[in-house]
């Protein structure tokens, strides 16, 4: 069996915490106990990335790290879960998605999800848990350490799930409401984050034209005529370049000259010149803002 492993570097990465401490935790507290490969090489498992980043989350907490060292995984695992009952304290839902993901468990995903989100809501489960989510399941992807299977495991069970929340908004737009057009760029197919926007809109009563991903610009060209388009919300999958970006917007304006353009980007900032029509999403919680302003 393939057995997932981390390097130090990779649980620094994903935790947040040095891996100078968490060196000192493993020999003063024993938190962690690290294998070593036939080279002598130290390796973290799946596990040990779980314990820790419920240790990390409990430390943030006011727990000391002299008495979670003496805590078993079940009594850990019950810490996390009694805090994360509390308000502010949502990322506690994350340790235990993360092995959901590892370990391709949907029924483990499932239930995890579907708490976080009757504690908090729909909307605030998906930017204060699922989002971050996404982010750390990427990163762990790019460092190799989960395969594309279960990348795309993670992320159709998240498009499932917003699905079926927009479907129950489906009908309930308002008459009087903007149109609003979503669609994903051409050779671009992660939609997350636009069916996020989607459900926004939808549950604002204002009324959504959604093209989905891949969409060329000839194919939005002959949208001119066919209805009237008052904004448009583009989500820009990561790894768009600057210059081809700042081409994008040009071609968006151009064709729908009196529309205004939300862009949904990944976290990275682009420092090119862009239209007063164009105005950039650049976190999950910021959608509001800019869409409500929109509608």
């Amino acid at each position: 069996m393939n057995v997932q492993r981390y390097s130090i570097s990779d649980l620094e990465k994903l935790t947040g915490i040095k891996a100078h401490t968490i060196r000192v935790w493993e020999k003063r507290y024993g938190i962690i106990s690290p294998e070593r490969t036939d080279t002598n090489i130290r390796f973290y498992s799946v596990s040990d990335l779980h314990r820790l980043l419920n240790i990390s989350f409990l430390n943030r907490n006011g727990f000391k790290i002299s008495l979670i060292s003496g805590m078993n995984d079940r009594e850990i695992d019950q810490e996390v879960s009694r805090i994360s009952e509390k308000p502010g304290a949502d990322e506690g839902f994350v340790p235990d998605l993360i092995t959901a993901v590892s370990n391709l468990d949907e029924d483990l995903f499932e239930r995890v999800l579907n708490t976080s989100i009757l504690k908090l809501g729909f909307e605030s489960a998906f930017q204060e848990v699922v989002f971050p989510l996404l982010e750390k399941v990427l990163l762990m992807w790019q460092l190799g350490r989960i395969n594309a299977c279960q990348e795309r495991f993670v992320n159709n069970l998240v498009r499932h799930k917003l699905v079926v929340a927009i479907d129950g908004l489906v009908g309930q737009n308002e008459i009087s409401k903007k149109n609003f057009l979503l669609f994903l760029p051409s050779g671009h197919y992660d939609e997350i984050q636009l069916l996020f926007a989607n459900y926004i809109l939808r549950k604002l009563g204002d009324h959504v034209i959604y093209l989905g991903p891949s969409i060329p610009l000839d194919h939005l060209r002959s949208l001119n005529g066919k209805t009237t388009i008052d904004y448009l919300v583009v989500s820009i999958n990561p790894g768009f370049p600057e210059k081809e970006f700042e081409k994008y917007c040009q071609q968006l304006t151009e064709i729908f000259p009196q529309s205004l353009i939300g862009v949904i980007t990944p976290p990275v900032e682009y420092n090119v010149p862009i239209s007063s029509k164009v105005r950039l999403i650049c976190s999950s919680k910021g959608f509001h803002q800019v869409l409500e302003s929109f509608s």
